[in-house]
């Protein structure tokens, strides 16, 4: 997805650059509590599809990307990497606007060791026909490298990063103090006091149509404080959904949906607020397709 687009729909679960600290888990925990834990198959294969929806007052707009997602080792012992392959966009004529899907790099216990830069890294070509300074040109290089690797990162984050060594009680959402952007006005937004709430659900089946329901539905909710859906004037929502194994924290969907409600401006005496909303999805399908040789069909 294009940065102005994705910038939307990212997730409500901001990365850090120490993305491989291991978070602390609750002590003296209930008999029900779930230790997440990350324990992915040295090698492994999923047909990914991933949708984006934007709904606006200018209209609605879905892009859908599918890929094979494999992981395959690399020169390091002990990293792995996210390799993607086949990739089609629809509809088609917003392929160009789609940033490729970097190589992810991690570890054996899931810490994010970066990324792979990929050929068709937006502005690359561009770059390289710009007559400038190789000092000012390699700069350059590198700021389009670290808008990738922050991307990567953050994609980590949600999957793995944030949930890897945590433990978490069914109906005992923890609660953090955080911050949110919320519209105030066209082309108008300020940061305000919000809350985030992280809940787990257990018995989830891991996809729709599976019988067996050993997987967990992770939730975190950030919604600025004293606001709510009911309430009026400007305001914002984020959600993020994972469902996945706890005991290897392999992913099969994830779901972040972002509501917005922005003063566009006097009209009449009155002030119109007009609705956002952008939804942003992955479908993670094992064995669905003939797998690469040596891959691990879940």
């Amino acid at each position: 997805m294009t940065r102005s687009a994705r910038s939307l729909v990212l997730a409500a679960i901001l990365p850090t650059l120490c993305a491989c600290s291991t978070p602390t888990a609750s002590r003296g925990a209930p008999r029900q509590a779930v230790t997440l834990r990350f324990a992915w198959p040295e090698q492994l294969s999923a047909r990914v599809t991933h949708t984006v929806t934007m709904n606006s007052p200018m209209g609605n707009t879905q892009i859908q990307r599918s890929y094979w997602l494999t992981v395959a080792p690399t020169e390091e012992e002990g990293h792995r990497q996210l390799v993607s392959s086949d990739i089609e966009v629809s509809p088609p004529q917003f392929a160009a606007m789609v940033d490729p899907v970097p190589a992810v790099h991690f570890d054996d216990d899931g810490c994010f060791q970066g990324i792979s830069t990929p050929e068709n890294m937006p502005g690359l070509q561009l770059l390289e026909v710009l007559p400038m300074e190789p000092e000012k040109k390699a700069e350059l290089l590198e700021n389009l490298v670290a808008v990738q690797e922050e991307a990567a990162l953050e994609y980590w984050d949600r999957l793995v990063a944030s949930w890897r060594g945590v433990t978490l009680t069914p109906g005992e959402p923890v609660r953090h103090e955080a911050q949110i952007v919320v519209g105030t006005g066209f082309m108008e937004k300020k940061d305000v006091a919000a809350e985030e709430r992280t809940s787990i659900e257990v018995g989830v089946p891991c996809t729709p149509d599976a019988q067996e329901r050993r997987c967990v539905r992770l939730i975190v909710d950030l919604q600025p404080l004293g606001q709510s859906e009911a309430a009026t004037g400007p305001m914002a929502r984020k959600r993020f959904e994972l469902v996945t194994d706890p005991d290897t924290l392999v992913p099969y969907s994830t779901r972040l949906t972002r509501m917005d409600r922005v003063d566009w401006g006097k009209d009449g005496g009155e002030q119109p607020l007009k609705e956002f909303l952008q939804l942003e999805e992955y479908v993670y399908t094992y064995g669905a397709q003939r797998v690469p040789p040596g891959t691990t069909s879940l």
